[in-house]
């Protein structure tokens, strides 16, 4: 499992991060991430595969949890979003109060 870095933003806001795929053997149906940012916070998103609907051909939406850092907080249900677009893709979650963004550009 890799780790990239990509154009990342937390609220709205551009900001650095790292993100780490991370495998799931308990739930294959799950695809968990972990999205690390410079001030070293960092939040794991996990995606219901078996919840996502296409929607325009351009557009996918899923279930989806975050889990706040320090591991403290029960996971917050959420939404995923995710955009096809014109030389790259974008990876959104959202949540109560958080929306955690993510895009590679070709």
């Amino acid at each position: 499992m890799a780790q990239y870095s990509p154009n990342c933003e937390r609220n709205g806001k551009s900001d650095y991060c790292a993100i780490t795929p991370m495998e799931r053997a308990d739930k294959k149906d799950e695809i968990l991430t972990a999205i690390t940012f410079s001030d070293h916070t960092v939040y794991e998103v996990v995606r219901n595969e078996a919840s996502c609907k296409n929607t325009s051909g351009k557009v996918m939406t899923c279930n989806a949890r975050i889990i706040a850092p320090h591991g403290g907080d029960k996971p917050m249900p959420a939404f995923y979003r995710g955009t096809y677009y014109e030389g790259g893709y974008k990876h959104e979650y959202v949540g109560k109060g958080i929306h955690l963004t993510y895009f590679f550009l070709d």
